[in-house]
């Protein structure tokens, strides 16, 4: 095999052997050069390779030895002690600052439903923070006998049976559509999907208006038949959704007006808001349509 390859060669090259052989001699230096190259190149990522392992485990080894939680301090939260939170969660003195998450706070929210969301944050040495962002209450509702403190997004905070203890947080009343369950630390959940829809948008048109702060409570049972109640002593019919931001900012111009300075409780017709009829009435009695 090797003598016909050498024929071949020979046919296409003109000088001596010695010439021919000098030749391949270089060949297979080159060969060489190149194989001991990519040796080199292995061995040194190879070598990077191993002292990073190295490193990371002896990084992980002094982060689990050195750096223990000695002090846990909570902030954010009046509602809750720091035993109250530690209590539903695994966090203990003694564990690896490192070793703990944002993940071993996941079930705070469905636990202790006030807080919207929680974070840890590491102080070295030996201190573990949990920072706590708490949900406002902001609404009330009543539902089959009981009543459930609602935050602005509606996730039930809170579950009542006596609404008196209630009168002192200024809360705004709703009266809802049908709904199929509400369970403290989450949004209540509506029968139909509609329903959810308008409910939302309404709530946020309502808390985007300068008449939110005077609503004492919101009609929200029929979409086509809207109705608040403003300082506890108007009450305006919105009719339905069309145009509520405008009918709302109307409604607040019109109690900020020396009209009802006197506080005799009224009617507001807000279906035009280009219009607003007031009905004055000192026997008028403040409640929604029952239906």
């Amino acid at each position: 095999m090797s003598h016909s390859s050498d024929r071949r060669e020979s046919r296409f090259f003109t000088g001596d052997d010695n010439e021919l052989a000098r030749i391949k001699s270089k060949e297979s230096l080159q060969k060489f050069q190149r194989h001991n190259r990519t040796r080199k190149h292995f061995s040194r990522f190879t070598y990077f390779l191993i002292f990073g392992l190295l490193s990371a485990v002896f990084v992980i080894i002094c982060l689990a030895v050195f750096f223990r939680v000695k002090e846990i301090e909570i902030v954010g939260t009046s509602r809750y002690s720091k035993e109250d939170i530690l209590a539903v969660t695994d966090i203990e003195e003694g564990l690896s600052l490192y070793e703990i998450s944002n993940s071993d706070l996941d079930g705070l929210r469905g636990r202790l439903a006030y807080i919207e969301q929680a974070r840890i944050v590491r102080k070295l040495p030996h201190t573990l923070v949990i920072k706590v962002t708490e949900d406002e209450p902001r609404y009330v509702c009543e539902l089959y006998g009981e009543y459930f403190v609602l935050s602005d997004e509606l996730r039930v905070l809170e579950r009542v049976f006596d609404m008196s203890t209630l009168e002192d947080e200024g809360l705004i009343r709703l009266l809802l559509p049908e709904v199929n369950s509400a369970m403290v630390g989450y949004k209540v959940e509506f029968a139909a999907e509609v329903s959810a829809r308008y409910v939302s948008a309404y709530i946020d048109a309502l808390e985007s208006s300068p008449l939110f702060r005077s609503t004492t409570a919101f009609d929200l049972r029929d979409r086509f038949n809207l109705a608040l109640v403003a300082k506890d002593i108007y009450l305006v019919d919105l009719g339905n959704g069309d145009e509520l931001n405008t009918k709302l900012t109307a409604v607040a111009g019109m109690l900020e007006s020396e009209v009802f300075s006197d506080g005799v409780p009224a009617t507001i017709d807000a279906n035009d808001p280009a219009q607003c009829p007031v009905i004055k009435n000192p026997n008028l009695i403040i409640e929604f349509d029952k239906r």
